[in-house]
């Protein structure tokens, strides 16, 4: 086996792992007028320990654990200029062996976002089957950030540790079995249990990003990362019409059976195809660390997911926040004196990691709002809602429909409400929302490779914001939902294909795992933070009945379960162009992803 513990050399003057045209804010294709060549030492440059902390900073020393090891799991071609064999990169075989592996990759990992797209939509279908959870039937989305941020950051650290593969298959076993318990269950606690399990495939789509890294050729890295992050439409595009058509057909319930076969087709698949990565990191894990960033991050979402419930003041709610937090200051606290952090601490306050982290929060939650909100707003039939609370003061007070029709009295302004099926949501706006989506996000990374991935980036928060804005003002019929959508679309496949190459162009591969997953945790969190603002939002605003005591006294004003006025849904909109406007600023400030995307040869 070749020593693949050996420091690369280092430039004096330069801090292990930086970019020297980053520092100095050059571009090295425009100062050369060529585009950048690859040594084979930077053909290699899978540097065990080099930079595992670069900060981008000349003048900034140093700290924190050294890197870990990385070893290849098998032996070395023997070629000096070969050393990608460390990881096994696919660089001498054909394009047929190149982009069948991609295909199963992505395909794979799709079930991630096609389970959130398919179940996102039902939501208010599934919650008419458990009336007993009312406005908490938000919980099923909710718990998919609140699981899928404890366990993403253990399960990224393990998918450096014991190799990806490995991990991806245990992974795509637990949401086998969530999605087994969703479809039988008749009991709301123990359908959020079958979500909780589905959301811990939340990791596969970070721990597959750094599959790609390890095994694509370099040049197809950028493209080939773009192209997992908006699928081949199977997600996007397939998804709604196959809600539609299900529910049409069966009830939400066959959703659940659909993704149960569809991972039971591709486990063997995958498994075949997919060589493992030969890097694996000799590290321990860190178990305490891991369990304070999940716990902390799990605490945090239960205060924010229920404090309109509680009271946002109350000791017994406030609480929750308080030790949420204090975790994940002791996280911080542990992972800087940590033997064997699970993620160097120092990398994590780099400005080219921490902001795409942070940008990665304030997004997803406009992403997850988005996709929550038009759908289940969209779906909404007025008459239906009306109806059925007439017939049911019918039914418990004795007195005929008609004539309760005559006295009851709605509160609240339900304009934006279009009555769509599943289906006719697919085909007047979500399948439109995802088209342009899977061609931007494989465009983004090309983009990346020739002009830097800032662009993209900054591109993609500007006009996921102003979507925002758009929706706020205009959301009253399908054509406005619709042409806000298709922007929507073009902006979300631009983020996911920038932020995750961002991520392979910051961490070095030793750490690109955990690097990975630390994105998908924030995002993930992003995402249950913004449906608990929604929610929090959208019960001040309910959908209320008024109706006149038969005994003289004064009128009785009931709110209609899980239905909420215009009002509500507007603030929503402008909350999330809030948050939208700070990714903005932070998108532009950023230093990182202004020279061309090398594929993670920075590293």
């Amino acid at each position: 086996m070749s020593d693949n513990s050996e420091k690369p050399t280092e430039t004096p003057g330069e801090s292990p792992g930086e970019n020297p045209a980053e520092k100095s804010g050059e571009n090295p294709a425009e100062t050369s007028g060529e585009p950048p060549r690859e040594t084979p030492q930077e053909a290699s440059a899978e540097k065990p320990g080099a930079a595992a902390a670069a900060s981008g900073s000349a003048s900034e020393p140093p700290s924190g654990p050294p890197a870990k090891t990385a070893v290849a799991d098998g032996p070395s071609s023997g070629d000096p200029a070969s050393g990608d064999d460390v990881t096994g990169r696919l660089e001498g075989a054909s394009k047929a062996r190149v982009f069948s592996v991609l295909a199963v990759i992505v395909l794979f990992s799709e079930v991630v976002p096609l389970q959130y797209s398919m179940v996102s939509t039902a939501v208010q279908k599934v919650g008419q089957d458990f009336p007993t959870a009312g406005d908490n039937v938000s919980w099923m989305i909710i718990i998919l950030g609140l699981v899928g941020g404890a366990t993403t950051p253990i399960l990224g650290k393990l998918a450096d540790l014991v190799g990806k593969k490995l991990v991806l298959m245990a992974s795509s076993i637990a949401f086998l079995a969530g999605s087994l318990i969703c479809a039988l269950t008749e009991s709301w606690a123990v359908f959020l249990i079958g979500r909780g399990l589905q959301a811990t495939a939340f990791a596969m789509a970070a721990i597959a990003a750094g599959l790609i890294r390890d095994l694509m050729p370099r040049k197809y890295v950028p493209l080939a990362i773009g192209v997992i992050a908006t699928g081949f439409g199977v997600s996007a595009l397939a998804s709604p019409f196959l809600t539609g058509w299900l529910t049409d057909h069966w009830s939400w319930r066959s959703i659940f059976w659909f993704l149960t076969i569809y991972i039971l087709v591709l486990i063997p698949i995958f498994w075949i195809v997919v060589p493992e990565t030969k890097l694996k990191v000799k590290q321990n894990l860190d178990w305490l660390g891991s369990v304070l960033v999940g716990a902390g991050a799990a605490l945090a979402l239960v205060y924010l997911s229920n404090g309109q419930q509680w009271g946002w003041g109350e000791f017994t709610a406030y609480i929750y926040l308080i030790g949420g937090v204090a975790l994940l200051v002791l996280f911080y606290w542990w992972e800087l004196r940590a033997p064997e952090p699970i993620m160097d601490p120092k990398l994590l306050r780099t400005p080219r990691v921490s902001i795409v982290l942070a940008i990665g929060l304030f997004s997803n939650m406009i992403i997850g709002v988005q996709a929550y909100a038009v759908a289940y707003m969209a779906q909404i039939d007025k008459e239906v809602v009306d109806n059925g609370v007439v017939q049911g003061f019918a039914a418990q007070s004795g007195v005929s429909a008609d004539a309760l029709r005559q006295v009851l009295v709605f509160d609240g302004d339900l304009g934006y409400a279009l009555g769509f099926s599943l289906m006719a949501l697919a085909v007047h706006i979500t399948a439109w929302q995802a088209i342009p989506g899977m061609f931007t996000g494989p465009a983004a990374g090309e983009w990346g490779k020739r002009r830097g991935l800032r662009e993209p980036y900054l591109w993609a928060m500007i006009l996921m914001t102003a979507t925002m804005v758009m929706y706020a003002l205009w959301h009253g019929t399908w054509v406005q939902l619709l042409l806000i959508s298709i922007v929507f679309g073009i902006a979300f496949g631009m983020y996911y294909g920038a932020a995750n190459n961002l991520i392979v162009e910051a961490v070095p591969q030793e750490q690109q795992g955990i690097g990975a997953s630390m994105l998908g945790l924030t995002q993930s969190f992003g995402s249950a933070v913004g449906t608990a603002i929604l929610t929090a939002i959208v019960s001040a605003h309910p959908y209320q009945v008024i109706a006149p005591s038969q005994t003289g006294g004064p009128p009785t004003t009931v709110d209609v379960t899980q239905v909420y006025t215009d009002e509500g849904w507007t603030l929503v909109f402008w909350a999330m162009a809030a948050a939208g406007l700070v990714s903005v600023v932070l998108a532009f400030v950023m230093r990182a992803g202004r020279t061309p995307a090398t594929g993670g040869t920075l590293h």
